[in-house]
């Protein structure tokens, strides 16, 4: 079945081309044939067609950073205490508890604000976060978390084929995954041709735990019994990062928040892509990236919400109107688009399928908001 879908505006979110008014989408069993002017297309068309009206159509949204291993913890923890204190409530609550009922409202949520693409963390099940993205009818990228001091046997990525998503591997951080476990988990990813994810300069801890300076999280954690025989680098985390040839390419560097001018220049060289988290950050009280530096640097961007033990709701909606709202310089409607369509869809390998509205493409859609139209 052929069908022409008509709205008054559209974005491509192809480079350089413009929003195209009037605009029209011929779709055939779910692959976009043709993008076009109505007057145009809809002059040879002979068969259905869907008419939305006054609205602004862009490529389907991709979450490029989820936890919903913890969707269960929406409300239940501190904001804007900084992050030890997250942290300590984090762990005192049931975080691998998976509740079904949450998972399958966290899922509706992501449908019903235009998201069809997750990047999601699975700190312990993976398999079972990848087998309900699947059935929820999402395409995923459901990263395994690498944390702790052992490589395993034979892999980070358990087997498993989906249709519309795949499994790969995360370190969680610098401080919480061994160097050697960091680097055989990168040497597996690149391996497969997978891309590789790292929260990366989120917090001051961090930056001190890596310069081998007191912490305080450093302290909960060997309290805790990890990290015992810790041995710091001495380096800011992005220069230790690149030193252990973590950042390349086929890398999501999560958050990115605590960066000097070199550290950003740094990861531009690389040509990681750096996925900015800005609501949860501010919900846990971790200080701001610096957008506007990242921006000007050129490096790819995208936006990811976090999960819900550290944001409100998983809108990415909300995520692109928080950061214009408070973004201090120009950044174009295309730009804050970028971040949520083919940006993260090419580094969560879906670039050849989603992430523009071209011919040969997937049909998924998502309506852009009057609201951040209007700061336009």
């Amino acid at each position: 079945m052929v069908e022409l879908i008509r709205a008054a505006k559209a974005a491509t979110m192809i480079p350089g081309a413009p929003v195209i008014e009037d605009a029209a989408i011929l779709v055939e069993e779910g692959i976009i044939r043709e993008v076009g002017a109505f007057a145009s297309l809809g002059r040879t068309h002979t068969g259905d067609v869907l008419d939305l009206g006054d609205v602004f159509l862009c490529p389907g949204l991709v979450n490029a950073h989820s936890h919903l291993e913890l969707a269960h913890l929406r409300g239940k923890c501190p904001s804007g205490r900084g992050f030890v204190v997250w942290v300590e409530n984090l762990l005192k609550q049931p975080i691998f508890d998976l509740e079904p009922d949450a998972l399958d409202e966290a899922v509706k949520e992501l449908k019903r604000t235009g998201t069809v693409m997750v990047g999601d963390i699975a700190t312990r099940f993976a398999k079972e976060m990848a087998g309900m993205l699947a059935a929820s009818g999402l395409f995923f990228a459901v990263f395994c978390e690498a944390i702790g001091e052992t490589v395993p046997k034979k892999t980070f990525i358990p087997s498993g084929e989906f249709e519309a998503g795949f499994l790969s591997v995360a370190g969680h951080s610098l401080y919480t995954t061994h160097r050697d476990v960091l680097r055989a988990a990168k040497k597996e990813s690149r391996e497969r041709g997978l891309p590789f994810s790292l929260h990366l300069a989120e917090h001051d801890d961090e930056v001190a735990i890596m310069a081998g300076e007191p912490s305080a999280f450093l302290d909960l954690l060997q309290a805790r019994g990890r990290l015992l025989d810790f041995e710091p680098p001495k380096k800011r985390p992005v220069r230790q990062a690149l030193d252990l040839g973590l950042l390349d390419e086929t890398t999501l560097a999560v958050h990115c928040v605590k960066v000097t001018d070199e550290d950003i220049a740094a990861v531009r060289e690389s040509g990681a892509t750096v996925c900015l988290c800005p609501r949860s950050n501010e919900f846990i009280g971790v200080g701001r990236a610096p957008w506007e530096k990242w921006f000007a640097s050129g490096a790819p961007l995208c936006l990811g919400t976090d999960s819900l033990a550290s944001n409100t709701d998983l809108d990415l909606w909300n995520e692109a109107l928080y950061l214009k709202e408070n973004f201090d310089g120009g950044l174009s409607l295309e730009d804050v688009l970028a971040m949520v369509t083919r940006n993260p869809a090419r580094i969560l390998g879906a670039g050849n399928t989603l992430g523009t509205l071209e011919p040969g493409k997937v049909a998924s859609f998502a309506l852009v908001p009057d609201t951040l139209q209007a700061l336009f």
